[in-house]
């Protein structure tokens, strides 16, 4: 008896969420059908011009699933298809792995891979033109918003190591990461309504909900994550890991974006292709390299013993 109360008294690093052994596997079928149909569908048809509400005349990608929207976010969502099923699932799968087994590494991954996949399920569900795969997207919104909640709540803060996982220079640069979205999204933003136009990269759509997004939840979280990671607060720790991998997969993402962009005839300026897409692509690398330390700084499983454990009454 005093053997069992000794065991059950560790702090476990991971609790396991029965719903997660469902949800996550759901989660894997729906992104394999909503990325590999968006991806391997061809239908080919020809691209057309479109005249939108605010009179501006868009080129449409006109085949496959995201024919009915612009050629530009078509290629970008095949772009992030690539990724998603490339990349992103076998890093989920891995994840739920390292995670059924106890490890607090594949806790913290898991809960960044979930991210990643809530992210783009909401950009398909509500930024994407609506065609054949809606309820899909429906339920892979509904599905990784959970499994994203399930995910960080099993993550046991109080286990992580007693020294700095991540030290200043990370909480600095979550801090310059965070200006990316804000001057890039908030300049368009000003610049059109100063205009008195319609942002260039509306197009069809009724508005800019990866400008909303990023600037309205992804920015306020990467401020708060830099600040409690200065205060070497547990709960800075893993919302800086989430951030830099979500940073990570979507430098990933833009450099897809673009090979697909420039397949189906976009041209970039040089300027936009060194400065703009390259910056994504060092930021990303850096992410990287941070997210690596922070995981290399958590013990994979092992719980903190008992301080103290009382005798059984028999």
């Amino acid at each position: 008896m005093i053997k069992k109360q000794l065991r059950d008294s560790n702090v476990k690093t991971i609790k396991q969420q029965t719903a997660l052994n469902w949800l996550i596997p759901l989660l894997v079928i729906l992104a394999l059908v909503a990325a590999g149909t968006g991806l391997f569908w061809q239908d080919g048809g020809p691209s057309f011009t479109f005249t939108t509400l605010h009179g501006q005349t868009v080129e449409m990608f006109g085949n496959g699933l995201y024919k009915n929207d612009t050629l530009f976010t078509g290629a970008a969502f095949r772009g992030t298809d690539v990724v998603t099923l490339f990349i992103a699932l076998p890093l989920l799968i891995l994840s739920f792995w390292l995670y059924r087994r106890g490890s607090l590494r594949g806790g913290f991954l898991l809960t960044a891979m979930v991210s990643y996949f809530l992210y783009n399920a909401a950009h398909m569900a509500f930024a994407a033109v609506y065609n054949n795969l809606f309820l899909v997207y429906i339920a892979y919104f509904s599905v990784s918003f959970f499994a994203f909640i399930l995910a960080f709540s099993a993550v046991n803060l109080e286990a992580l190591p007693g020294k700095a996982m991540a030290g200043r220079g990370t909480a600095v640069f979550l801090f310059i990461s965070g200006l990316a979205p804000l001057f890039l999204w908030g300049s368009d933003l000003v610049t059109a309504l100063l205009q008195n136009q319609a942002p260039p990269l509306l197009g069809s759509y009724t508005t800019m909900f990866t400008h909303a997004v990023d600037i309205g939840i992804i920015v306020p979280v990467v401020y708060l994550a830099g600040i409690w990671l200065l205060r070497q607060r547990p709960l800075g720790y893993l919302l800086s890991f989430i951030m830099l991998s979500l940073l990570a997969l979507i430098g990933l993402v833009v450099v897809a974006q673009t090979i697909v962009q420039i397949q189906v005839g976009i041209t970039f300026p040089t300027g936009v292709l060194i400065g703009m897409i390259g910056s994504w692509i060092v930021l990303g690398l850096i992410a990287l390299w941070l997210a690596v330390t922070i995981l290399r700084h958590i013990s994979p499983t092992a719980p903190e013993p008992a301080t103290a454990v009382r005798p059984a009454h028999v």
